[in-house]
């Protein structure tokens, strides 16, 4: 595949500077993207291989989609950066961005040998770039049943904003649900089942069904919030604006994290992140002696080894391993 391709291609004019693909390139890149079920990975892969492209214009000493020019690309992710005073580099990419890079640009190389512009030899070869290992891995955080309750306590829930946070909050950290399950959530799938409340049918990752049972003080904080809002179809939550009108689209992901945090630096928690909502239910859970298999079905694990590692198709819905988190106490 001509790489140089890319040499002669135009910048757009719009704010970002984006690059206007040649069209055999494009067609690539739409190909990879239409390999993707998430959407959050074909955002993901678009924006690395985006920045491969971007780099390759700039390089002028390779004409092909090789192993030797994914193995510079990488090098050139590794040592970008700014030098400090007393010598140390401060890196530009972490490791898990230059690995997401590196996984974008193997999924381009078996598109491109799939339309025959490259060999399965050399597709292979880049396939075989390792990525990045990490120096230092983040252990992840989570809190206490005290801890939760002091958070779920913060909320005005005499506010219209304070309805939708602590109904968010409570879901989150009930369900263990992903920040994208969560801003994707129907209001169709609120419903009971055999007598249990819960949240039936949620896509997850890879296209999985799930149910997701619900604690009925979780179901009362949403139709709280449902109620005070009107809202009966649709996505279940809704950006709030500051003139108090409410969105019709669906929340961002990015969202979650800002809401989660302005009720978790209080309690000094400023790095907690959605994920950790997600872990701290897994544990509170665990900590209530609730099955490692329950757990795994309720997160939507694919192997249990993903739930113990957050740990340190059963009939889980029916035995609603979630009630285990109760209702925050009121103090008077």
């Amino acid at each position: 595949m001509e790489l140089a391709l890319l040499h002669s291609a135009p910048v757009s004019g719009s704010q970002d500077g984006e690059l206007e693909l040649p069209a055999p390139i494009l067609r690539l890149l739409e190909g990879v993207e239409r390999s993707l079920e998430s959407p959050n990975s074909r955002r993901a892969y678009r924006t690395s291989l985006l920045h491969f492209f971007g780099w390759c214009r700039t390089q002028s000493n390779f004409p092909t989609f090789s192993r030797m020019a994914v193995l510079q690309y990488k090098d050139s992710l590794v040592a970008a950066g700014d030098l400090l005073e007393d010598g140390r580099l401060e890196r530009r990419y972490a490791p898990a961005t230059v690995n997401q890079r590196l996984a974008a640009v193997r999924a381009l190389a078996q598109e491109a040998a799939d339309h025959g512009l490259i060999s399965p030899t050399e597709a292979a070869g880049i396939r075989r770039v390792r990525g990045e290992k990490s120096q230092t891995t983040r252990t992840g955080m989570w809190v206490g049943k005290a801890e939760l309750d002091r958070i779920l306590r913060i909320p005005d829930r005499k506010t219209l904003r304070g309805k939708r946070d602590f109904a968010m909050l409570a879901v989150l950290f009930s369900t263990g649900l992903r920040r994208s399950e969560l801003v994707g959530l129907p209001v169709s799938a609120l419903r009971q089942q055999d007598g249990q409340w819960g949240l039936l049918d949620l896509v997850g990752k890879g296209g999985k069904l799930r149910s997701v049972p619900l604690p009925l003080w979780v179901k009362d904080a949403i139709y709280d919030w449902l109620g005070a809002t009107r809202i009966v179809q649709g996505f279940m939550f809704r950006s709030i604006s500051r003139h108090g009108k409410l969105g019709t689209v669906q929340m961002s992901d990015e969202s979650v994290k800002l809401i989660l945090s302005h009720y978790t630096v209080p309690e000094n928690l400023g790095d907690f992140r959605p994920h950790d909502a997600r872990r701290t239910c897994a544990r509170l859970l665990r900590a209530s002696d609730a099955a490692l298999e329950d757990i795994k079905e309720l997160l939507g694990h694919s192997s249990i080894q993903t739930t113990e590692r957050y740990l340190g198709k059963t009939d889980a819905f029916k035995r609603a391993i979630t009630n285990a988190i109760a209702e925050p106490s009121h103090t008077v």
